[in-house]
């Protein structure tokens, strides 16, 4: 979770009468009062920045407008004037936050927040009865954030034609599940496809998957994502055939023991989350018992587990300039106004935050005063690579002092 903190103690130092621009349509003057956030991402906490002199000691209210959405809250002032407020965007696009009432003078500032990226992974059972109904638990999950995916599934054949449909239900943290049912025909290759109801989330498709046919009643069968990588924690999962009542599954990595018995849901279905720990060619393995004791059973699959993801790379320069170095000196004058350039090598949103005497808006940062500012600069990574978190150290240092002229 993305979540920023701030120093409001070095932030309140700040006394001088210099103008800052927070956004491209409006100037604020950083005596009187300002609004400021950085550019977000659906489901990441970030800090809304307030400086209300007049409302010191007071309570301001802060609202937050997004086409039809709208909402508020409050945060305290302090002696100096500032105060916060964490706040977890809801919806992608352009967002307008601004103080309200006596906070009003303070002005707004519009940001783009843009939606969370998701992965979705098809847990096909890899041995099915052709012709009758079998259960395909599809799960996508958010890369990071406190939201969980909502919308649609469909799952396609190799001929990209929709052989099921599901729709997700939230479960624990970012990820979502949705039961598929599904009528197989011998020889099906499936893939599954989340389309989000909001503009929240992107969409995603995962690797298409071919289980193994048979016209015999599966006792169990065992169920995993198309691809798995050391330390990427999984799902793995067990699925009864037809006619075979409720019991309870068990899981095992080359033989050894990883998941205890678990009981089986409503569908005949079982899944609990594992990471696996080595690459190359292992052998997964679920067995199954019913609770009547009339059906027991043992589902194995050799898979290729991949080594570790690679981690995301980020990149955060000020426009036009070389990119800054987490482990070198950055130096900027107090009342300056910098336009960062954040990307990573993924392609996902770079999220950026600060703590200490700066704020970020949008993406411009502003030097409050003298002293040291933190900027991050996070990316969520994507299926195949892990996030990316860089640290920059910025030194504000004083303006120069004018000379005095002397008098003739």
């Amino acid at each position: 979770m993305l979540t920023r903190s701030r120093i409001l103690a070095a932030v309140a130092a700040f006394a001088l009468p210099i103008g800052v621009a927070l956004s491209g349509t409006s100037t604020a003057s950083a005596a009187t009062g300002f609004v400021a956030t950085p550019n977000g991402m659906v489901g990441l906490t970030q800090e809304i920045v307030i400086k209300a002199p007049s409302l010191a000691n007071q309570v301001a209210t802060i609202g937050f407008t997004s086409g039809a959405l709208s909402s508020a809250g409050q945060t305290n002032i302090n002696s100096n004037g500032f105060g916060s407020l964490a706040w977890t965007p809801t919806s992608a696009g352009s967002w307008t936050i601004s103080g309200l009432g006596d906070a009003a003078s303070s002005g707004s500032t519009t940001i783009t927040v843009a939606p969370m990226p998701t992965v979705t992974n098809a847990l096909v059972p890899n041995l099915v009865q052709a012709g009758v109904t079998n259960t395909v638990t599809v799960a996508v999950s958010a890369l990071d954030g406190l939201l969980a995916p909502s919308g649609s599934i469909s799952l396609r054949n190799q001929n990209q034609n929709v052989v099921g449909t599901g729709t997700l239900t939230p479960g624990s943290g970012s990820t979502s599940t949705a039961d598929v049912q599904w009528t197989p025909t011998i020889g099906d290759t499936l893939t599954a496809a989340y389309v989000p109801s909001t503009t929240a989330f992107t969409s995603s498709t995962g690797q298409s998957s071919q289980p193994a046919y048979t016209t015999s009643v599966v006792t169990v069968a065992l169920r995993f994502p198309p691809v798995l990588y050391v330390g990427t924690p999984t799902i793995l999962g067990a699925q009864t055939g037809k006619g075979v009542p409720s019991g309870s599954a068990s899981f095992f990595f080359d033989g050894i023991g990883i998941i205890g018995s678990t009981p089986t849901d409503s569908s005949g279905g079982v899944a609990a989350q594992w990471t696996p720990t080595a690459s190359g060619t292992h052998t997964i393995s679920t067995q199954f018992s019913s609770n009547n004791g009339l059906f027991s059973g043992t589902s194995s699959q050799a898979v290729e587990i991949q080594p570790a993801k690679a981690q995301d790379v980020v990149t955060l320069a000020p426009q036009g300039a070389a990119p800054w170095n987490p482990g070198l000196p950055i130096s900027l004058v107090a009342g300056s106004n910098t336009l960062l350039t954040a990307s990573a090598a993924s392609g996902s949103t770079v999220v950026l935050g600060e703590s200490g005497p700066c704020v970020i808006n949008g993406s411009i940062l502003t030097a409050l005063s003298a002293g040291q500012c933190t900027v991050t600069a996070t990316s969520p990574g994507s299926a195949s690579v892990t996030p990316d978190t860089n640290t920059y150290t910025v030194t504000i240092t004083a303006p120069p002092k004018k000379s005095k002229k002397k008098g003739r």
